[in-house]
This record gives C-alpha cells, structure tokens and sequence, in this order.
C-alpha cells in the first residue's frame, strides 16, 4: 500500500455518495417542505442528491472564503470566525472575491430570485469543513433572514470547523468528523472541480434552455440525472454512479475492476463525452476495495457474476430500464464484459473494450459471442496488439479492432481518450441507436 493510501482511507465514492449517506441522516426531514441550500461548488453536486431525496425545494447559498477564517456573504458584508485574526489583510481583497461572488450568482441563476428561507425548514449543505468560514458567513447570513429552522448539513468536517459555525445553527449534521484536514480530496475516492456548467445543470438551468430536436432512438420522459446508488451484491454492495441529460438514446455501462483512485479522472472525462452523444452513463467499480490498478486473472469469473447482477439492477431499479444498454469496459473487466455478452445477448445491445485482458475471456465465450464488439488496443504495445488479433480471429459478431495512437496501455493521453471516446460514441450509436447485424465481419485498423 502507497504512503498516500495508508494515511488517508477515501470516506465517499464521489461527493454524490456522500449525499446519499447524508439525506439517510436526514431523512427524518422528507416531505416537510424543506429548503436545500448548496454552497458552491462542491456542495452543489452533494445539495443535489440531498434535495431529490427528501423531496425538497434546492437553490444555492452564496458565500466565498478570502482569508483564513473570514468569508463574505452575497451582500458583501465580511465575517469572521473566533480563530480569525483580527488584523487582517482581507479587506484588500474584499472587492476582487465581491465582484467573483456576485459573477457566479449571474451565471449559476441568471434568471430567477433566490429562494426565501423565511419561515422555512432550511439545510445548508457543503462537501466538507476545513475551517468553516464559508459556512459561518451563510449560516450568519441565512440568520438574519428568519428560517424557521437552520441545520448544518456536511460529509466531514474538522472538528474545529464545526465549533465554529454550531452557534449560528438549530442542528449540525455530519456524518465523520477527523481531528485535522489537510485536504477534502483525502476523503473522497473521487474529487474533481465542479466546472459552472455542472453547477448550472444541477441547478435546473440546462433544463431552462430551448430543447434542440429529438433524435432517433430518444426516450422521452426520462429527466435530467445524477445519483449515486448502490448495487446489492453478495456481502458487500456495489456503488453506482448514474449520469444523464434529459431523454437519453441509450445507457453506457462503464465498468472497471479495481484502481479507481487513478481511473476516475479518466472514466469521468470518457462518461462526459458519451453524455454529450446523447448517452447516459453508469459507472461501477466491480472490485471498489481493490488498490493496485486491476482485477486478477482468477477473478473473472467473480467480476463476470457481479456484472450480471449489475444488468439486473439496471433493468429493475433504475430510470434507464427501458433504454438499449452497451458494454464499456477496460483491463480485466473487459474479459468479464464479453463473459456477460455471451451469456446473457438480450442484455447488452453492443460492447467496447479499451486495453482490454481480451485474452482472459476463452475461446468458447469469443466463439459463441453474438453481441457487436468493438476492440481498442494501443498502436504501441506489440503484446496487446497480437493478443487482440488473436480475439478478433476467433469471433462470428459483427466486430472492430481499432488501434490508437498511445504508448503502452494507459490511454493516459488526452488525444488518445478523445478518440476512444469517438470510436465508443461511434459503435454505440450504430448498434443502439440504429441497431443492425451486417453479415459482414468489421476490422479496421486506425
């Protein structure tokens, strides 16, 4: 185990996983008419998951930390924490972080007035608490407002960051509280920055924008999505990450086995590009508790069950149920991937596999494969690229091999993602979207 693995044990999957774990904490506030308010921008995507499970209203609080322990709120007023220096060189910043604040409440809500916390059930929510002045500065704002009952709702805080604001608030709610942080991104397996536009989506504002036409294959009346849901398997659930713009074409189901810490940044880049297609994504770890970078070669057949069970949640829980599912995959998963394809063909409407252990798979499954198949393999690493010939021989489905320009297997390059995104988006929109069996066999070189 890495040196950075043994100090810090990642608490959430992903900021939407810990809003799951906190609207179970607060789950005695559904249907109360509360108010969610998310400060921005990691509490937006955390505020999200929290509203939709409780079944209340969700806006934004606006609130930006200048110096150590002092934040100002959306008026412009500054305040100061108890461990806030008194001589501060704050005030000379005001102006510039001001102007920021008030840059994002443009953007973020152009269009419509915050919401009134007055005489409300108000929960104002963050990703985290370092040293709690961003949340000082909105729980003393809201204050002043007069809700009819202000809660603090954080994933993790330190436990001086919550002395800090427990004064302002009725109740404080969090779920794990370390004596120190350095970092937030210690605790979450994945921690990207949250770009405006995810902000806007989450907030209902892509929704308010003009639909373009519909396309073929589109299903209506699936909404815009992101949840974090967990998959039962054997002793130890799976967890899920659905993403969707509103009516999708069809669902990729992005699975990995194990590493998640260094495939995040590259599954989330790949999920954002198929969603710009038109697809919804699932991401799904099968092997969540697996440090080193892939499954084993003996593990197969375990990743090949939980992946079924997967489809199976899928096609029963989810609001993607009715939508044409395909396989994407990587390293040892992939070979579990083809397993599944093989065995369960009304599942699975196409597969993609990049870096694949293609190798893994057997004969007998590559044989008897029905499902359209497309195979990603680096022009730079000789081994894969025979391994992936040798697969391709010994299948009757209608099949790709495509080479892409990257050196070993990482795919780590950014034109080299950029084109299995292509290839995937490509594949899944021939055979979901528009599927066909031509009696021909497909293998291209790129």
């Amino acid at each position: 185990m890495s040196r950075y693995q043994s100090r810090f044990q990642s608490r959430f999957q992903s900021r939407e996983h810990a809003g799951t774990e906190l609207a179970s904490a607060l789950r005695a506030y559904r249907g109360t008419g509360a108010l969610v308010l998310a400060l921005p921008c990691g509490g937006v995507p955390v505020g999200r998951v929290v509203a939709d499970a409780l079944g209340a209203d969700f806006d934004l609080v606006m609130a930006r930390r200048i110096a150590a322990g002092v934040a100002l709120d959306d008026t412009g007023k500054t305040w100061r924490t108890n461990e806030a220096d008194a001589p501060s060189a704050a005030g000379g910043l005001r102006g510039i972080h001001f102007d920021q604040l008030c840059r994002q409440r443009a953007v973020y809500t152009p269009v419509r007035k915050p919401a009134d916390p007055a005489g409300r059930v108000v929960i104002v929510v963050d990703d985290g608490l370092v040293s709690g002045a961003t949340m000082y500065a909105a729980l003393a704002r809201l204050r002043k407002r007069r809700p009819a009952r202000l809660i603090c709702a954080v994933p993790i805080a330190s436990r001086a960051g919550l002395d800090q604001v427990r004064a302002l608030a009725d109740e404080v709610l969090c779920l794990d509280t370390p004596d120190h942080i350095e970092s937030l991104a210690h605790y979450y397996c994945e921690f990207q920055l949250v770009s405006d536009d995810r902000v806007r989506a989450l907030t209902g504002m892509a929704s308010a924008q003009a639909p373009g036409p519909a396309r073929p294959g589109m299903v209506d009346s699936v909404p815009s999505l992101t949840q974090a849901m967990l998959i039962p398997c054997r002793t130890t659930p799976l967890r899920a990450m659905l993403e969707s713009a509103p009516n999708p074409v069809g669902v990729a189901v992005m699975v990995h086995a194990g590493g998640a810490q260094r495939r995040a940044a590259r599954s989330h880049y790949l999920a954002r590009k198929l969603r710009t297609r038109g697809f919804a994504t699932m991401l799904v770890d099968l092997q969540p508790d697996r440090r080193v970078d892939d499954a084993l070669a003996s593990e197969v057949d375990e990743l090949a069950e939980k992946l079924a069970q997967t489809l199976s949640f899928l096609r029963t829980s989810t609001p993607f149920a009715n939508l044409p599912a395909g396989l994407f995959s990587a390293g040892t998963a992939a070979a579990a991937a083809l397993r599944v394809a093989a065995d369960h063909p009304s599942q699975t409407g196409a597969v993609a596999c990049v870096a694949g252990r293609i190798d893994l798979t057997g004969s007998a499954f590559l044989q008897r494969l029905d499902t359209p198949t497309l195979l990603m393999c680096a022009s730079g690493n000789p081994q894969s690229t025979r391994l992936h010939h040798h697969a391709c021989a010994q299948m009757h489905c209608p099949r790709q091999l495509s080479f892409v320009k990257a050196s070993g297997c990482g795919f780590d390059d950014r034109h080299a993602l950029e084109e299995v995104a292509t290839l995937t988006a490509d594949w899944f929109e021939q055979y979901l979207v528009n599927p066909s069996r031509p009696s021909l066999d497909e293998v291209a070189a790129r």
